[in-house]
């Protein structure tokens, strides 16, 4: 089942390396537009190594586990928690970037907030260091 979980991301890394050998074959070309990266290809291997990264993400998003396997009943027993750690809820948060554009999610709104932050921050930070490489 393990194989499974890293058969998207092995995808993608072929896709990845397909890709440079379209560039250095000369039948794709890799462009950063601001902080997006833009690919051109023209040739049969270009095509397969955007293919290839295309399913490896699908695969990616579709065999991925939305949450862990719980353990077994004895194993339930054996681990003693304290009564406030058992009862407390699980927090989460992300920030996914769409070309420079953060969009955050979370579980309550302290934890969106809190991702927001986090996006704002990398968002300055991205544009700060653009701004150096292009003055450079």
């Amino acid at each position: 089942m393990r194989f499974l979980r890293l058969l998207g991301p092995a995808i993608v890394l072929v896709g990845l390396l397909v890709l440079a050998v379209a560039v250095q074959r000369g039948e794709a070309s890799v462009y950063l537009v601001i902080v997006v990266p833009i690919v051109a290809g023209s040739g049969p291997i270009a095509f397969l190594a955007i293919l290839l990264v295309f399913v490896g993400f699908f695969i990616t998003f579709l065999l991925w586990p939305s949450r862990q396997v719980a353990p077994s009943d004895q194993a339930l027993e054996s681990v003693q928690l304290p009564t406030d750690m058992a009862k407390a809820p699980r927090r989460w948060g992300g920030v996914v970037f769409l070309g420079p554009i953060p969009l955050v999610f979370g579980s309550d709104p302290r934890m969106t907030r809190a991702m927001l932050l986090v996006g704002v921050i990398l968002f300055l930070a991205l544009l700060a260091l653009t701004i150096l490489a292009v003055l450079r």
